[in-house]
């Protein structure tokens, strides 16, 4: 999930998904007007900060959260239902989880996106720590959007971002047109084959060969790393890494989806085994593009 009360001194535990602004040397297509599914997932986010603060950030999140939603503790785990179970650890006095949408997109189905900003936790007496989540956002029965995936990383310092709130280069241009069956179908088989082309090829070729240039790699302890970063972070650091997708979900339109699944990778001093969450946006010819890979805490 977004972020757990590890800030907070308290046993929980709340993560983000994320995907940050910094400066890169290629060339993006223009931001395009964010669309009305898109602008209510941000002010939904932005309702559920608020409520993190009238409330209690374990409250805002059951209130805010699908049934279906997915948090990885630091195996899978239903995460409303989780939180439900858990007893609520105090709260300390004038603690504060503070976050706000920055960055985004949704099909043009209007049923499906995600988010992404800069999320710090304020805690009287100790340093301010900071994050930035990335969530997947699912429109429910009701018309109103609900989380069903927030995973993401502690960053070092605040994570920079465009000012305002505006709407991801990452945009799909796929305008065909087939059932959801078929369009899962396909994200899970391009994952899959994705996964075997980081085992036969490498990490580093690998995302580079599918990575959207607006696209962001997020690692535990470092800011967002763009594209042409990521692949050079990659190419220093995994020497050897498999993939295996367990779940893919794409919108009603087919153009933005998302999976998540098992991953392991070496370096030349460690090695680690965990979870990945990825989004993904498609192409005019069908093939799909990667908008963020994010890996959740190792699991022990």
């Amino acid at each position: 999930m977004r972020h757990y009360w590890n800030a907070a001194g308290g046993g929980w535990l709340v993560v983000a998904l994320v995907t940050g602004l910094s400066a890169s040397a290629v060339v993006l297509p223009p931001m395009q007007s964010p669309s009305p599914a898109l602008l209510k997932m941000a002010d939904t986010e932005r309702a559920f900060a608020r409520r993190a603060k009238e409330t209690t950030v374990r409250q805002a999140f059951i209130d805010f959260f699908a049934d279906e939603s997915i948090a990885f503790e630091p195996d899978p785990v239903a995460a409303r239902e989780s939180m439900r179970k858990r007893e609520a650890p105090p709260q300390p006095p004038g603690f504060e989880l503070l976050w706000e949408p920055r960055l985004g997109d949704a099909a043009s189905s209007g049923d499906l996106g995600y988010l992404t900003g800069p999320a710090e936790y304020v805690n009287p007496g100790k340093p301010t720590t900071y994050s930035c989540y990335f969530s997947v956002w699912k429109r429910q029965a009701d018309g109103e959007f609900r989380v069903i995936l927030d995973v993401g990383v502690p960053t070092p310092e605040k994570t920079a971002f465009a000012p305002g709130f505006v709407r991801s280069a990452a945009v799909a241009s796929w305008k065909g047109h087939e059932s959801k069956e078929q369009s899962q179908a396909s994200l899970l088989a391009f994952d899959k084959a994705f996964g075997s082309m980081i085992a036969a090829k490498g990490a580093s070729q690998s995302f580079a060969a599918v990575m959207h240039e607006a696209g962001r790699l997020n690692r535990r302890g470092l800011q967002p790393m763009t594209r042409t970063e990521g692949v050079a972070w990659l190419a220093r650091e995994v020497s050897e890494m498999t993939s295996e997708p367990l779940k893919a979900e794409t919108s009603d339109a087919g153009d933005l989806g998302y999976t998540w699944g098992r991953y392991s990778a070496k370096s030349p001093k460690t090695s680690v085994t965990s979870y990945y969450v990825r989004v993904w946006t498609r192409k005019a010819d069908g093939s799909w593009q990667l908008v963020s890979d994010v890996t959740t805490p190792p699991v022990k």
